[in-house]
């Protein structure tokens, strides 16, 4: 597991993949009849997707990296993404809602939610491993309130797909917890 800090000399690698993925992260806009990806989109380079609707977006700004905090601790945001994804790995997409972040909440319903999960993740079959590629803590995203943000991305082995990529955004609330406030899978 890499967890990636920034430093303002130099321009990681992670920066880039951070604005091929920006606008895709946080929900504010639920979008319509998310299904699984087409064959032929799914054979595409990821550049030509990045037209697909995610189960949620947000409007794309690719004026603007996300601004890094070196000092802030991830794992707590990491801890909180897995125990969420753990519930989406066994299809539970009502309590999978029930602990996500406000914002997502109202961006869709949790009936919505849990069928939109079913029709994104039902073809691709069961988790067979999933390891985390990167996390960065941020105070800003594009098109967002400041707050504190964590994005985590995986690389995720589905039974029926090898290659997933799977994103998470982590908002810290006013409980002082870490929930999510974004997902997509790829």
């Amino acid at each position: 597991m890499r967890l990636t800090r920034s430093h303002s000399s130099r321009r990681p690698a992670r920066v880039d993949l951070y604005r091929s993925f920006q606008g895709l992260t946080l929900a504010l806009v639920a979008t319509a009849g998310l299904a699984a990806l087409p064959a032929q989109a799914q054979q595409e380079p990821m550049q030509r997707r990045s037209a697909q609707p995610p189960l949620f977006s947000a409007p794309a700004n690719t004026a603007s990296a996300p601004a890094a905090d070196i000092n802030r601790d991830v794992r707590p945001a990491l801890e909180a993404a897995n125990l969420w994804l753990g519930l989406t790995d066994i299809n539970r997409g009502q309590q999978s809602w029930g602990q996500a972040a406000p914002v997502f909440q109202r961006a869709i319903s949790a009936d919505d939610w849990a069928q939109r999960l079913q029709a994104a993740r039902g073809p691709l079959g069961r988790v067979k491993s999933r390891k985390t590629a990167d996390a960065v803590f941020t105070r800003t995203l594009p098109g967002q309130p400041d707050g504190e943000y964590v994005v985590i991305q995986y690389n995720t082995v589905f039974e029926h797909k090898a290659e997933a990529h799977e994103m998470v955004t982590m908002v810290f609330g006013i409980d002082s917890r870490w929930r999510v406030a974004g997902y997509l899978v790829r």
